[in-house]
């Protein structure tokens, strides 16, 4: 097993940018580490950048067997954003890749785990939490 410290990640290789119609940039940026994907997403997710959102988790995962979605800076995500990342999770499921959340304390996890999120797909609070998982 490959391990790496994120400090090493460098400079992510690809950054998607999307603009909300309230003006707000959503950021996909996305690093590897060995056969790992990182993708950090800040902004929100709604129903307007959701679909970007599981596209790029399908993508990262065409090239990893393991899919880390960085939630750290996500300030909102409704219900198209947990039905993107369960779609993308089931698909990344049916070729053996794996879905890892990284979800601190906050709005998005309060939303994640009343929805039973937590139950379905693995969560930490952060990625140094992940990775001693």
């Amino acid at each position: 097993m490959l391990h790496a410290s994120f400090a090493e990640l460098g400079p992510a290789p690809r950054e998607n940018r999307l603009v909300e119609p309230t003006g707000t940039p959503l950021t996909v940026d996305e690093a590897r580490v060995g056969r790992r994907a990182v993708l950090s997403v800040a902004g929100e997710i709604d129903m307007t950048t959701a679909a970007a959102v599981r596209d790029a988790i399908e993508a990262a995962a065409t090239q990893a067997f393991e899919v880390w979605l960085d939630l750290t800076n996500t300030r909102f995500m409704d219900s198209s954003g947990i039905h993107a990342v369960a779609t993308a999770r089931a698909h990344l499921a049916e070729t053996d890749r794996r879905l890892v959340v990284i979800c601190p304390a906050g709005p998005v996890l309060r939303v994640l785990t009343l929805t039973g999120f937590d139950q379905v797909v693995e969560i930490h609070p952060s990625r140094s939490a992940a990775h001693d998982a």
